[in-house]
């Protein structure tokens, strides 16, 4: 399938904390949706539902198209990972009930170059004898520069893995599993290739990248 015929959802959760980098992602991308029509599912998980307003104007101010925000409300009490893991599962589902081929899954703190996902795509399709299942871009910390970051900020990942794994870890099923949400892409990459998937790992193809802190 070439690049242009394929049914790409960028999917990210978002939080008010975040807000900091919010409008500067949103414009970012604004323009890579020009480069490369995706749709985009936001899914926040801020407490109630006004942030959701201001994330709003953000997009109607830098014409970001063909976008949905759905809310995700959690006890304050949860931590972040597994905040981010129920909206993960939330783009999961969308992905599959949509048709989806990939998801794009970007941070909303990561400010990369138009050309990204169509660098993304070109590696997906690199492997001799078949697609690659994951495509994972790796970054660095954002509080510590030096220090690589392997979690899905900037990572490609087809449909044929979402149908199989999801991020909603059920504790005590399996030994394998972790006992915190915390080192749940590892997990989900771990039964990937378990399960006979392909996942490429790359580093300093999409440059630059900026991960923001502030």
């Amino acid at each position: 399938m070439a690049s242009n015929e394929m049914k790409i959802l960028i999917g990210t959760p978002i939080h008010q904390c975040k807000d900091y980098c919010m409008e500067r992602w949103l414009e970012n991308v604004a323009k890579l949706q020009l480069e490369h029509p995706a749709d985009l599912l936001l899914v926040d998980n801020s407490p109630g539902l006004d942030y959701i307003e201001k994330v709003k104007s953000y997009c109607a101010k830098y014409g970001v198209t063909n976008y949905k925000i759905e809310h995700l409300e959690l006890p304050l009490e949860q931590e972040k990972f597994e905040r981010i893991g129920r909206a993960r599962e939330i783009i999961r589902q969308e992905l599959l009930a949509k048709n989806y081929d990939v998801w794009f899954s970007w941070e909303c703190d990561q400010i990369i170059p138009t050309n990204a996902l169509d660098k993304l795509i070109k590696l997906m399709k690199a492997r001799p004898g078949g697609d690659f299942m994951m495509v994972n871009h790796n970054n660095w910390i954002r509080e510590f520069p030096n220090l690589p970051n392997t979690d899905f900020g900037v990572a490609l990942i087809k449909r044929e893995c979402l149908k199989k794994y999801g991020f909603l870890l059920e504790f005590g099923s399996d030994p394998e599993m972790p006992l915190t949400w915390e080192p749940g892409e590892t997990w989900f990459r771990q039964r990937v290739l378990k399960g006979g998937g392909s996942y490429l790992e790359v580093e300093g193809v999409i440059s630059p990248i900026y991960h923001l802190n502030e």
